[in-house]
């Protein structure tokens, strides 16, 4: 089974918050199911995972980064890569009026358009989320 996993998974099992993830991303890394993510995702993973592991602000933590600093770079490549290493990433491929038809259809963000256009693109149906606006996608099945 194919399924795109979505940041707020992915978030929920780094953060250990949600048993739902913890056993999808096992499913994943015992190749029980195929995992895809795209670049909006690792973004969203990335940046929402340096929020909650240091309480930082937006601005703080680019000022951090820009240093190179160590800490950061550490959460990043010990805590955060090891999971995206475990999804195929694929290609975002939308044009703008995709998007943006895609926001006015089904009220989502950018960025959740984009994620939907994606799975749409690559013939996906199934989508690990916590987030409820997917479920008004009508191309996607939504889990868990």
């Amino acid at each position: 089974m194919k399924i795109f996993v979505d940041s707020s998974v992915i978030l929920a099992f780094l953060a250990g918050q949600d048993k739902r993830a913890y056993r999808i991303i096992e499913e994943v890394e015992n190749h029980i199911v195929t995992g895809y993510i795209n670049a909006i995702v690792i973004d969203e993973v990335i940046y929402g995972y340096l929020r909650i592991a240091t309480e930082l602000s937006s601005k703080r933590i680019r000022q951090l980064l820009a240093k190179r600093n160590e800490r950061l770079i550490k959460l990043i490549k010990n805590d955060i890569e090891p999971v995206l290493k475990l999804f195929i990433t694929l290609p975002i491929t939308s044009e703008p009026h995709e998007i943006i038809d895609v926001i006015e259809k089904y009220g989502l963000m950018p960025a959740d358009s984009i994620i939907a256009l994606t799975c749409k693109h690559q013939g996906m149906n199934t989508i690990a989320t916590f987030d409820e606006d997917f479920k008004r996608v009508p191309w996607l099945n939504v889990i868990p």
